[in-house]
C-alpha cells in the first residue's frame, strides 16, 4: 500500500508534487486552508503533510500549527518548490521558522519546471520522513 501524502500547495504545485510522488505515494492535493483541515480531521490515513510555504496565501504556518496541535506524531515537511526569486535570507527565515514550530524539514527546491534528476532528490527529500502506520516518524 502507498503512503498518503496531503499536499498543501498551490495548485500548479500540486501537479509537479503529483509527477515527483505519485508513481510511489498517493498524492492528496488542498489548495485552501479548510480543505487541509478537513481532509485531517476525516481522513486517518495521511502518512506525512507536505505544505508549500506559499499555501492559500501564507497559511503554511497555520496549518503547521493545527498539525502539531491536533496531529502532533504526523511528519510535516515544508517547502517552496516555485521559482520565485527570494533573497536567500528569506528562504533561510522560512526554513527557521518551520522548524522552529515542528516541521520535519523545510525542502527549498524549484519543483515545478524540474527535470527527472530533481524529481528524483526532492521525492527522496520527502519519502524519508514517511512514518510508519501506527509508529512515530522515522
Amino acid at each position: 500500500m502507498k503512503p498518503v501524502i496531503l499536499a498543501a500547495v498551490r495548485p500548479q504545485g500540486g501537479v509537479a508534487v503529483h509527477r515527483a510522488l505519485g508513481e510511489y505515494a498517493e498524492v492528496v492535493p488542498v489548495y485552501e486552508y479548510g480543505d487541509a483541515v478537513s481532509a485531517l480531521r476525516g481522513r486517518r490515513d495521511v502518512d506525512l503533510v507536505l505544505c508549500g510555504v506559499f499555501f492559500n496565501e501564507t497559511r503554511a504556518f497555520d496549518l503547521l500549527r493545527f498539525v502539531r496541535e491536533e496531529h502532533a506524531a504526523l511528519p510535516f515537511v515544508a517547502c517552496r518548490i516555485g521559482s520565485r526569486a527570494v533573497a536567500s535570507a528569506m528562504v533561510e527565515a522560512m526554513g527557521i521558522a518551520a522548524k522552529s514550530m515542528g516541521a520535519a524539514a523545510f525542502i527549498d527546491m524549484p519543483l515545478l519546471d524540474a527535470d527527472s534528476a530533481t524529481d528524483v532528490e526532492f521525492r527522496s527529500l520527502v519519502l524519508r520522513h514517511i512514518r510508519n502506520r501506527g509508529q512515530s516518524p522515522t
